[in-house]
């Protein structure tokens, strides 16, 4: 092996090492409410300096806080952050789960429950519609977040500066000729989803492809999730979005009272009467 394949080799090893001690304290808080630094290097089985680095390290990332009196080290709000997120797609999956039925039988068409994964979103859960010719289920499909009704919506909870990190170049992934392809371009696109309170997607993810999407709210008021239904682009046109948006935004609130969300719908938000299985 060559000389500086050896040091390249040695720092692998020194990271994969330290992410298993980082990962053993983040498990330890399961049964510890605090940690001194001298438990946390017998439990690593290095020596206290090592285990203090380590725990520094931890802190500047949020994943512990330091008891200035104690000096012992507890959970940080970005571990507390991670656990609340994972349990929150499982409540929000639970909940959603009938209304997911409900919306499908009421739209005849496929629909979906879909979170954020960065600038791709997974559908999580999926209910196919009972047209004859429909979209298949998709759960467990993961896509480009811009590329679809669903992902703009979480998109579009989004602030500008968390945009601008996921899209740190100007081009975008292309799917197909009517996938947004700039920065600016969805940027726009947003606003409008915003302005609107749900989003759709025309042929942009894949040939013959549309859906609406609209957003489900936590106790907090954050976007945490997101309905999208999907069908055939030939059944979408301007009347049935409004009616598609309407229905699944009703659905959605149905979902957010169950969560404990007060969300009324804010700014954007779709009002009025719920239209009849027949109309859409």
């Amino acid at each position: 092996m060559p000389s500086t394949a050896r040091p390249l080799a040695a720092r692998r090893t020194y990271l994969v090492s330290s992410v298993d001690h980082a990962l053993t304290l983040l498990s330890a808080f399961r049964d510890h409410s605090s940690l001194a630094v001298r438990e946390s290097a017998e439990l690593l089985g290095v020596a206290p300096s090592t285990a203090h680095r380590l725990l520094t390290t931890m802190r500047s990332s949020g994943f512990v806080v330091q008891d200035p009196a104690t000096r012992r080290y507890g959970a940080g709000p970005a571990l507390l952050a991670v656990a609340l997120a994972s349990l929150q797609r499982i409540d929000v999956g639970r909940v959603a789960r009938p209304h997911l039925s409900a919306l499908a039988a009421e739209t005849r068409e496929t629909v979906s429950l879909a979170v954020a994964e960065g600038s791709t979103i997974r559908f999580i859960d999926s209910v196919e519609g009972s047209e004859v010719v429909r979209v298949s289920a998709r759960t467990g499909v993961v896509v480009p977040a811009h590329t679809t009704a669903a992902g703009k919506v979480l998109l579009a909870a989004l602030s500008r500066d968390e945009l601008m990190r996921l899209y740190p170049v100007t081009r975008l992934q292309r799917r197909t000729p009517r996938t947004i392809a700039s920065r600016t371009a969805l940027v726009k696109e947003l606003e409008e989803v915003r302005r609107l309170g749900y989003a759709i997607s025309h042929e942009e993810s894949a040939a013959g492809l549309a859906g609406v999407g609209v957003g489900i709210h936590d106790a907090r008021g954050r976007v945490i999730a997101a309905l999208g239904v999907s069908m055939p682009a030939e059944r979408l046109d301007a009347r049935r979005t409004e009616r598609i948006a309407l229905a699944t935004r009703r659905r959605a609130l149905r979902i957010e009272a169950e969560l404990g969300s007060p969300h009324d719908g804010g700014p954007g938000s779709i009002s009025g009467r719920a239209p009849g299985a027949s109309e859409l």
